[in-house]
This record gives C-alpha cells, sequence and structure tokens, in this order.
C-alpha cells in the first residue's frame, strides 16, 4: 500500500520530533504533509489513491489509511483494507482491517501513544530491547500475535479496535470481527453457491484492478483463476509475471503460467527466480521485524521486474489455500456426523470403499488407536520436540493438522487461516512490495469474499477427493485442461537449495543467544548427528531470530 504515517498522541512532543520519527519510514512515501491538532501531532506522506487522509470535526481527529475518510464504526462494519484511528481529546481507537491488509504499529511512552506503518519510526525512539519470549514463540510456529519481537513496539491485530486512554495509556482490545459467527451458515444449493463465488470473486478483482495491473502468475489455480477473472470481468489485459528457477526442474510450473497466458490473451513474461544463499541479514534489514514466512527473496525478481515496467499495481494468489479451505479437514467424518448419506454414497462411488473406509478411519480413529504403519506427525509435532513448555503445548493447541474429532477439525481448519497469526503475512507481502513502489492486492483476502466462503458448510466446501472444488467448479471452463491434471510442484526445492541446514545452526551458536523454552541441548546434538533431520523451517525460524537478537544486542 502506498502512503504511510506516524502518529503521537498524548504530550511533550514536539511536531520536529514526529518529523523526525516519520523521516525513518523507508517504503511507504508519498507527498509530505503535517498536521497539528490537540495533543495530536501526525507527519502524513500522502498518496493520491491509498492517503492517509485526515479530518477533524467536533475536537475529534480522524486518520484513515487505505480507504476513504469514514467512522470508525463504517469501517468496522464494511471496510476492507485499512488503518484508522480516531482521537476526541480524552480517548484514542486505533484498528485495522479484517485480514491485516494495513500494517499498523504503535508503542506506548508514559506520556503518549506513537503509531506508525513501519517498525522503524517506533524504533528510532530508544529503548528497545529485544521480546526473547516473542521470538521463541515466533520461531516454533505459535506466536503471540501482538507483539514483533521488540519489546514495547506491538502491531494493532487485524479485525480489532485498540481503545487508549490517558495518563496510563493500556491498550484495552476489542474484537470487531467475528467470522465464526458465519460458520457454515449458508443455506443454499451448490449451484447457487457457485453463482455466489463467481460473482464476489468478479467483484473482489475489480476492487484490486487498475488500468495497468500486473499479476504475480505462479502457475497455481489460485492466480490462475486471478488472471482469467481479470480479463473476462474487468477488461483488462494483465501483465503477467512468473518466476521460474532454471536449475531446479522440482519447481517447474512455467508450462502452467503458459497455458494461463493463451487462455486470457497476454504475454507471459517469465524471470528468473533467485539461487543465491539466504541473506538473513539483507531480510531483516528489508523488513525490520522477524516473520515466519518463507526466505525473502522469493517474489523479489517479479517485484523488481514489475517496477521496471512502470506497473505500480499487482495482484497475486495469496490466500486461496487459506480461504478455500486446507486439505485434510475431516470432511469424510463430517458428512457422517451432518447425515449427508447422499454425498457420502456418491463419493463412496467415485473414490471407491478402500479410500472411503481409510478416510473414515482417519477422521474418527486418533492416531494412538491406529496400526503404527498408519501414523503419522505433523510437521509442528516434528517440531515441538525442540521446544519445552509452556510453549511446546501451545504449539500442540495451534496445530491446524493435528487430529481432531471432525466437526472440531473443521472448524479449526476454516477459521485459523482467519486468524492475526495468519494473515499476518500479507504484513510482510505489504511490506515487501512497499519496497518497489507496488500496491500488493490479494482478491482472495477480499472480505465480502472470505465472509462468503465461511459461511460454507463443509458439505458444498469440501470434497475428500478434490483440493479447491468450488474454484474448480466454478472457473473450470476458464481455466485451461492442464490446470485439471496439475501435479503440484515442489517449491521447497527452491527453499532447499538457498538455505543451508548446517550454516543455519552455525547463526544459532554463533549469536551466543539463548532464548527461553528452546531445548538447545536436543538441537544441538541432532544437529551435529544430521542436521538434515530437523526440519527446515524451524532451522530457518530459528536462525532468523537468533540473528535478529544478536543484531539488536
Amino acid at each position: 500500500m502506498r502512503g504511510g504515517f506516524v502518529a503521537c498522541i498524548g504530550i511533550g512532543e514536539t511536531p520536529s520530533a514526529v518529523e523526525r520519527a516519520a523521516e525513518m519510514l523507508r517504503w511507504h512515501r508519498g507527498r509530505p504533509e503535517r498536521f497539528h491538532g490537540d495533543k495530536i501531532e501526525l507527519a502524513l506522506y500522502v498518496d493520491a489513491v491509498d492517503g492517509p487522509s485526515v479530518e477533524t470535526a467536533g475536537g475529534s481527529t480522524r486518520l484513515v489509511h487505505g480507504a476513504a475518510l469514514a467512522p470508525l464504526a463504517d469501517l468496522q462494519r464494511t471496510g476492507r483494507r485499512f488503518a484508522a484511528i480516531e482521537w476526541d481529546g480524552t480517548s484514542l481507537r486505533a484498528s485495522r482491517d479484517p485480514l491485516g491488509l494495513a500494517p499498523l504499529f504503535y508503542r506506548v511512552l508514559p506520556d503518549a501513544v506513537w503509531l506508525a506503518t513501519e517498525v522503524t519510526p517506533l524504533l528510532q525512539l530508544g529503548g528497545t530491547p529485544v521480546d526473547t519470549e516473542a521470538l521463541s514463540a515466533r520461531a516454533a510456529f505459535a506466536p503471540m500475535d501482538e507483539r514483533t519481537g521488540w519489546q514495547g513496539i506491538l502491531r494493532i491485530l487485524p479485525g480489532c479496535t485498540f481503545e487508549f486512554r490517558p495518563p496510563d495509556w493500556r491498550a484495552h482490545i476489542v474484537r470487531y470481527w467475528h467470522p465464526e459467527r458465519l460458520l457454515g451458515s449458508f443455506r443454499g444449493s451448490y449451484p447457487e453457491a457457485l453463482d455466489e463465488f463467481r460473482s464476489r470473486f468478479a467483484l473482489a478483482v475489480r476492487r484490486c484492478v487498475a488500468p495497468r495491473s500486473a499479476i504475480l502468475l505462479s502457475g497455481g489455480l489460485d492466480s490462475a483463476a486471478v488472471a482469467v477473472t481479470m480479463r473476462a470481468q474487468a477488461g483488462v489485459t494483465p501483465h503477467l509475471v512468473h518466476v521460474h528457477f532454471p536449475g531446479l526442474p522440482a519447481t517447474h510450473e512455467e508450462r502452467y503460467a503458459s497455458a494461463v497466458a493463451a487462455a486470457v490473451g497476454a504475454p507471459l513474461c517469465v524471470v528468473s527466480g533467485q539461487e543465491t544463499p539466504w541473506d538473513i541479514g539483507a531480510e531483516l534489514d528489508l523488513l525490520g521485524i522477524p516473520y515466519d514466512w518463507r526466505p525473502y527473496g522469493m517474489d523479489e525478481p517479479a517485484l523488481s521486474h514489475i517496477a521496471g515496467q512502470g506497473i505500480d499495481v499487482a495482484l497475486d494468489g495469496h490466500d486461496g489455500d487459506g480461504v478455500l479451505g486446507p486439505p485434510g479437514g475431516g470432511v469424510w467424518g463430517g458428512l457422517v456426523l451432518n447425515g449427508e448419506l447422499r454425498r457420502l454414497t456418491k463419493y463412496f462411488r467415485r473414490y471407491g470403499p478402500k479410500r472411503a473406509v481409510r478416510g473414515l478411519a482417519g477422521d474418527f480413529l486418533p492416531p494412538a488407536m491406529r496400526p503404527r504403519r498408519y501414523r503419522s506427525d505433523s510437521d509442528l509435532e516434528r517440531m515441538a520436540q525442540y521446544f519445552r513448555d509452556p510453549l511446546k503445548s501451545r504449539i500442540g493447541q495451534g496445530d491446524i493438522y493435528r487430529w481432531r474429532w471432525p466437526s472440531r477439525r473443521w472448524r479449526v481448519r476454516q477459521l485459523l487461516p482467519l486468524l492475526p497469526r495468519a494473515a499476518i503475512s500479507f504484513e510482510q507481502k505489504e511490506i515487501e512490495a512497499a519496497r518497489f513502489g507496488i500496491d500488493l492486492h490479494h482478491p482472495f483476502a477480499d472480505r465480502d469474499l472470505v465472509e462468503f466462503l465461511v459461511a460454507l458448510p463443509c458439505a458444498l466446501k469440501s470434497d475428500p477427493g478434490r483440493l479447491k472444488p468450488v474454484l474448480l467448479d466454478a472457473f473450470g471452463g476458464d481455466l485451461p485442461p492442464e490446470l485439471h491434471t496439475r501435479v503440484k510442484s515442489d517449491y521447497m526445492a527452491s527453499v532447499r537449495h538457498r538455505v543451508d541446514s548446517a550454516r543455519c545452526l552455525e547463526v544459532i551458536r554463533a549469536s551466543k543467544v539463548r532464548l527461553p523454552h528452546v531445548d538447545y541441548e536436543r538441537l544441538l546434538e541432532d544437529g551435529d548427528v544430521d542436521a538434515a533431520r530437523i526440519p527446515l523451517f524451524l532451522l530457518i525460524n530459528l536462525a532468523r531470530v537468533h540473528e535478529f537478537a544478536r543484531r539488536a544486542r
């Protein structure tokens, strides 16, 4: 998102102090403006489209970034992408959109609250040691959502409003978005669901498109759906960009991307992906805080190419996997519990009795009751052995893939991708794109679309033998035939190529940092025997947070 701001609400700060903080904004740029009000100082970098915009009325000041000026209550009810603050002289309210598409961070000092669209301006206020507990949780994929890794520098959580009042400025947090209340509430037929999905998705894409727009085209279903919808509904020929790793055949999806380009009548620009070793320092310099997403550099070649073409709006298919429903969500068991005998019979005939029995057994039998050859640990279960309680228990509670009773399993898998800890990946992608002056949009994160998809019941949304059946059945005729039989590539091959497990362990050792609840003895002992036996993404996360802590120290 373009534009940005730094705000100081309280007493004791001069306009020049706020201006100095705003000079630390690195990626969110625009036309500089300043605002001075009753105990509020704003330093703005204003974009013609995204703002931020400010208004005063009746002694109150309102700032909205990413959307048109509107009362906070209206934004909470219908807003799709925004960061907003309201100050009435006695209380401050700060809020973000439900999916966290607009970043907003804050810091409470003794006499004021500071807010900014990036972390760096808040760091320059001084006195910020690292938050080691938050770093451990981030490394374990069980993050403390509000905490960034710097003590006292926190994020306004997506889908929430934070209210601050002097003199202590303690945050009172209220959730305004409740997707769990919509879960499984749709009562229409499957054809009606497909019609509604097509309509909402087309509108979501139209909301994202600019006269010149690019699409990050992976070769998968989600970005392909964005491309065909943009061409058919928005009447815009997209600039298609595909990242290709020539030396890594396991990642190759160029033929699928080329088929999509042919279907929409647009040329495909293929750029070479990064195959150089992962540079942790460059990642931390860019983002300012550690995330638990892929190593930085996966999208950089595409974003650099798009910026070089003079295009400043790009769309991608993130996070279609989340809102369309993660795989393996207890579908067989859910159909039984809901009495969906007709659908059970259909799938029994389509996939055969052996697969049906295996699916039902997997949904209803806890792992301890299965023969050993049918047991398997999830990725997080394999990672949890390197942590101690209470963090180890938190890892298990947040594990989307561990066994649960089918109805509970379905609920968790539909809602977890909408919680802040998952939505924060949008925050990272926003900062990466802003570095190149690109406004990155995510049609699958459109609020109206998300609320509809979470309302689809299990029987309509999932098929035990197909991934993303709603998308396939809604757009199947528009997608190239190759995508219907596509075998997903191994994107982890590029990660394994760029990240050396032994090198990650060296970074952890050399940092001389010891984080709470990490079982270093077991980690380093296993690493000395064979670093490759430790889950790679755990090593990536641990190396990342240890280097972050070392640099901060």
